[in-house]
């Protein structure tokens, strides 16, 4: 299913395409609060674009850049 990216998606791709990222990792490089980061990681888990790799910690990778 096709999203229309935001600019948080944008951020949170880009740090994903460095590497593994959590959450609160994501948070803390980005402007946007932990819940931001973690709604927009849901649209994306949905549209099959990053993965969780490790569920305890939140873990996230990067499967698919749509950009």
């Amino acid at each position: 299913m096709p999203v229309d990216l935001t600019a948080a998606d944008d951020a949170i791709l880009d740090l994903l395409a460095e590497g593994r990222c959590t959450v609160g990792y994501l948070a803390d490089e980005t402007t946007y609060s932990r819940q931001h980061i973690h709604n927009r990681l849901n649209v994306l888990l949905a549209a099959d674009y990053v993965q969780k790799f490790h569920d305890p910690t939140g873990l996230y990778e990067l499967r698919d850049d749509p950009r």
